[in-house]
């Protein structure tokens, strides 16, 4: 039986699948959108530093049943006005409780009370506060950032990067278990509930915080702290106002004033 014919392969074309030359084609147009947008006026963040720097003064500590609390290490931080009149502040601080045992809340509001036009700041889409809510979270789990990213729109940036690391280095300073978590929006007001269930630990804990603002005027407005030990409880109310004004412009901060609106602030 004669062998059969062998059959020869077919001739390849030499072609380029079009698929391919698409896949190809559309990576290439991508890549070129992404690097041209690095150039568009407005986008990407600028790095800056607050023009002044305050220190609020703070009351003695307060002796609660066995236990105490203060609220101390107080700060007013501001960049100077831009073109149309908006500033950012920061007000920071510390609360200290020391509760031998009995379980512990901590409440603190500061609120901004200028006479313009004034409102929680924003970090994405949430308040330009720290630190974050944590619901159930222990608080020891929450990383400080390395900066206070903040929506602000100058005539380089959307956003600004301002220090936090100067006033936070950690959440919390004690082997306790800490959660925290925030109150309902308000405009011009921030409010941390820590909840220690199993009190501070040995000796004290020290709760660090920061939130900022954007004004229209002067900043100034009042920290209200409410600390519960066991059935004890004691409250601290300190008032801060804007001491440097108008306050010296160190670095350009200059360019439209416009944060975007406040919706979708959590």
């Amino acid at each position: 039986m004669p062998d059969s014919p062998e059959k020869k392969p077919a001739a390849s074309s030499g072609r380029i699948p079009t698929l391919a030359i698409a896949t190809v084609a559309l990576g290439v147009l991508a890549s070129l959108a992404i690097y041209g947008l690095s150039f568009i006026h407005g986008s990407g963040s600028l790095e800056t530093d607050w023009d002044t720097s305050e220190t609020i003064a703070s009351p003695d500590a307060r002796q609660v049943g066995d236990g105490s609390f203060t609220v101390s290490r107080t700060s007013l931080s501001a960049i100077a006005p831009n073109e149309d009149g908006l500033l950012l502040f920061r007000i920071a601080g510390i609360v200290r409780v020391e509760s031998n045992g009995e379980p512990a809340d901590v409440r603190c509001s500061v609120k901004s009370g200028v006479a313009g036009d004034t409102r929680l700041a924003r970090a994405s889409r949430l308040r330009a506060a720290w630190p974050r809510s944590t619901s159930e979270l222990d608080l020891h789990r929450q990383d400080v950032p390395e900066s206070s990213s903040v929506k602000y729109r100058t005539e380089d940036s959307k956003k600004i990067e301002l220090p936090i690391r100067d006033v936070i280095q950690r959440y919390v300073d004690s082997n306790a278990l800490v959660t925290v978590e925030w109150e309902g929006y308000v405009e011009d007001e921030q409010t941390w509930i820590w909840h220690l269930p199993d009190g501070s630990g040995v000796g004290a804990t020290t709760l660090p915080w920061a939130v900022i603002f954007e004004s229209e005027t002067r900043p100034k407005g009042t920290i209200e702290c409410k600390a519960n030990i066991g059935d004890r409880s004691t409250r601290i109310t300190i008032p801060y106002r804007q001491e440097e004004w108008p306050i010296a412009d160190d670095q350009p901060n200059t360019g439209d004033a416009e944060a975007g609106d406040a919706t979708n602030v959590q």
